[in-house]
């Protein structure tokens, strides 16, 4: 009786292991990432500097091409954390609540400002992420 119950249970465990459904983490939906809104290189000074948002100075190399700031983002969501900058979470819920914007808003800037390391990549100013930032938490 002791046998059959102990090759029983092994055999329940086993079977709901192996029938366990397998969550695969998707993709952030590249229509919840805005258009930068500033062309690389636009405004250059043959300095290194190009015009950001306002015509405030910002490197030539920024905003980055869109795919590697989307697949970096990617990384970063999938990850919890900014994969260049540990420290900072990268919440990116789909809803459009102003809390749920507030934070996609927020991951979208740490991703850009860290894409090559903490603290390297491309300021706020390169897009118009900043902008949409003040208008988000201006809501009611």
């Amino acid at each position: 009786m002791k046998f059959s119950t102990i090759i029983l249970a092994s055999a329940a465990a086993v079977v709901s292991v192996y029938a366990a459904p397998t969550f695969e983490k998707r993709g952030v939906d590249p229509a919840l990432v805005p258009d930068f809104g500033v062309q690389r290189g636009a405004g250059a000074d043959g300095t290194g500097n190009c015009r950001g948002i306002n015509g405030i100075l910002i490197p030539c190399s920024c905003p980055p091409d869109r795919g590697e700031f989307i697949a970096s983002l990617n990384a970063n969501v999938a990850a919890g954390h900014a994969i260049n900058n540990p420290p900072i979470s990268t919440p990116f819920p789909t809803g459009n609540s102003k809390p749920e914007q507030q934070a996609r808003i927020a991951t979208l800037l740490s991703t850009l400002q860290n894409l090559h390391g903490p603290g390297v990549g491309c300021p706020a100013v390169s897009t118009v992420y900043g902008q949409l930032q003040q208008q988000i938490n201006a809501l009611p």
